[in-house]
């Protein structure tokens, strides 16, 4: 059942739906509600972890989930930051552009940067990391640089480089 992950304080709006389908929202974890999604509806939700999953209704009474949901990067646009979930309800055949449904969710810059992207992916990286020391690389054994022990343990029989034989009891 694809779901999207959120934290925080966002505002969403419904801004485009091509489905012949009624479409619905479900919140779970520590938002819980069912929203039914018209175009250039908005709401908003708040809670520490929680998560969307998206559903549509054939006209029998039956809500399904979607298909398909494919969440964008949160990305920032002027004082806010937005992210675009796009989703899909049945593939068809001839049809497989997620453009069932298309939700554009908001949240202001000043109430700071998201703490995760999707799915626990972080946000940003630090582009000032400090650079790693070089890997240890051992000499092979056929250099003059290799040590003694070293050449001991790949040239003797039962030593570190030589597999153990199992013992029978």
């Amino acid at each position: 059942m694809p779901a999207v992950n959120m934290s925080g304080t966002w505002q969403f709006t419904v801004v485009d739906k091509e489905s012949l389908y009624a479409q619905r929202l479900v919140f779970s974890g520590d938002v819980q509600k069912i929203l039914e999604l018209q175009v250039g509806m908005s709401a908003s939700a708040s809670g520490r972890r929680w998560r969307l999953r998206f559903e549509h209704n054939r006209g029998d009474g039956v809500w399904r989930p979607n298909v398909s949901v494919e969440a964008g990067a949160i990305v920032r646009c002027g004082n806010h930051f937005q992210r675009l979930i796009t989703t899909k309800d049945v593939y068809w055949t001839g049809d497989r552009e997620h453009d069932d449904l298309k939700l554009l969710l908001t949240r202001p810059a000043s109430a700071g940067a998201p703490e995760e992207g999707v799915d626990g992916v972080p946000f940003a990286v630090d582009v000032d990391l400090y650079e790693l020391p070089e890997p240890l690389a051992l000499p092979p054994v056929d250099s003059p640089d290799a040590t003694q022990e070293r050449l001991r343990s790949y040239r003797q029989p039962g030593s570190a480089g030589t597999p153990l034989r199992r013992r029978s009891f």
